[in-house]
């Protein structure tokens, strides 16, 4: 297994008619070896959420994406520099 260091990823959300929820995607699945299909009633990530690799996911979901998130994306040098200044909690 490839180990990706450092990776910062957004699902998103829709909500379609009829329905009085939100539902979360993922969109970085169908492709193979990837199996993230969207069923309303199902949540199926493109990949498991690994908590001994210190993986997060928020189950949280934000009309617009998280100002301290976006603060670091736009004012970051570089790659290092990203990892150093990134919130490693929302």
């Amino acid at each position: 297994m490839e180990l990706i260091q450092n990776t910062v990823h957004g699902l998103i959300a829709v909500r379609l008619p009829g329905e009085d929820r939100w539902v979360r995607q993922d969109p970085r699945g169908n492709k193979p070896g990837v199996d993230a299909q969207f069923r309303p009633g199902r949540e199926r990530l493109a990949f498991p959420v690994r908590p001994e690799c210190n993986e997060v996911d928020y189950p949280v979901l934000f009309a617009e994406p998280h100002p301290d998130v976006l603060q670091c994306l736009r004012e970051a040098t570089d790659r290092s520099h990203l990892w150093q200044t990134l919130p490693t909690d929302l």
